[in-house]
């Protein structure tokens, strides 16, 4: 089975889901016995239908449990006494009633509607155009790293750079927290696994991507910064969106990476730049990256750059990768008009020539800018 046939049997069967659900209600609620508490979940799946019925909270609600039975006193007479007060045993009564030793367990039912402040997606993948199928699809650049690996700097560089809008996934969780995590309870508790270190649920992530790209329609490109952070982003992005152009890996140093962190808490106060987060983070991230680099190294999407150096070195080294991957026609065409010029120039009077080199400046100066 290649990378493709896992990518879809997965996703066919909704297992992604499935397992952001799970350790989503394992993190929240953080059982003695956490065995346990999975074979419940599985059960529960059952349940409901299966995995297409799960969201990202289904195991957060308080589980239930069956009624404990009515324990029944039975008497001689024919009688059963329920507390102090006696009543005819039905089971010795003719006619169509039925005893139970116990009341029947309540069976587990799920509803979009259950809670008001968490019916924005519930569990529902929404299928729609991201981009206006008119128009060609704008170029979409990955930037993945380590936290403090410096996504946000070379991501702002490589957007102005191309007029390419900057997207930050980290951001934009931030953002939606400062506003929503008071008020509505879906965003309380995604503040509380950010806070802990933890990954925001997956379905939050996409559709908050989204949106972003909706707001932009008609954009040259996007540079999503932190972004994906795990394997099953990647398959549901390609699956509701499409492929990324060119995923550009940040490798730093372990030590590198906490000392820059370290710093931006001492500088910035982030929540998730406490001392336990970076501790998860870290440990997030070298779990989650692996499988993600070999998926888009094996797609030849992956370019990785050394990020242990100084900011414009690094900056160097992504312009030279973005111009070949995503412009490679934009320096021959450069050098073509050059040797137009050059030829035009060399069949010139003096002074239309020296208009000509001055031309032929501008040209380059043009080039150089748009590059």
């Amino acid at each position: 089975m290649n990378t493709n046939d896992a990518k879809e049997y997965l996703s066919k069967r909704q297992i992604p889901q499935l397992l952001e659900s799970m350790l989503t209600g394992l993190m929240f609620h953080r059982p003695e016995d956490p065995i346990d508490f999975l074979e419940n979940c599985l059960q529960k799946v059952r349940e409901l239908g299966g995995p297409e019925c799960v969201s990202w909270n289904t195991f957060m609600s308080p589980e239930r449990k069956s009624l404990p039975p009515i324990t029944l006193g039975k008497k001689a007479s024919g009688t059963v006494e329920i507390g102090s007060v006696s009543f005819p045993d039905l089971s010795l009564v003719p006619g169509p009633y039925r005893r139970y030793e116990c009341l029947p367990p309540i069976q587990a039912q799920f509803s979009i509607e259950s809670d008001s402040d968490m019916t924005e997606s519930t569990g529902l993948i929404q299928e729609y155009d991201v981009f206006d199928p008119s128009l060609p699809r704008p170029h979409i650049i990955f930037v993945i790293g380590g936290p403090g690996s410096g996504k946000g700097t070379q991501t702002a560089k490589i957007a102005s750079q191309y007029g390419f809008e900057c997207v930050s996934v980290g951001e934009i969780l931030r953002n939606q927290l400062l506003h929503h995590a008071s008020s509505d309870r879906k965003w309380e508790l995604i503040a509380k696994i950010i806070a802990n270190g933890e990954l925001a649920p997956q379905e939050t992530t996409i559709e908050e991507l989204k949106q972003q790209f909706i707001k932009r329609q008609g954009a040259k490109g996007f540079i999503v910064d932190g972004f994906p952070r795990e394997i099953s982003q990647a398959f549901t992005f390609e699956e509701q969106i499409g492929s990324p152009d060119l995923v550009i890996l940040l490798a730093c140093s372990n030590l590198q990476l906490r000392q820059r962190l370290e710093k931006r808490a001492a500088d910035k106060g982030r929540p998730d730049d406490n001392a336990h987060a970076i501790d998860k983070r870290l440990e997030t991230f070298k779990h989650n990256i692996t499988p993600i680099a070999m998926y888009y190294q094996e797609r030849a999407l992956l370019v990785r750059i050394d990020a242990n150096r100084e900011e414009d070195d690094i900056f160097t080294d992504i312009q030279a990768i973005v111009k070949d991957r995503l412009f490679p026609n934009l320096e021959a065409e450069a050098d073509k008009t050059n040797s137009l010029t050059e030829h035009l120039c060399g069949h010139s009077p003096p002074i239309e020539q020296a208009c000509c080199q001055s031309s032929s400046a501008e040209e380059s100066k043009k080039c150089i800018i748009s590059d």
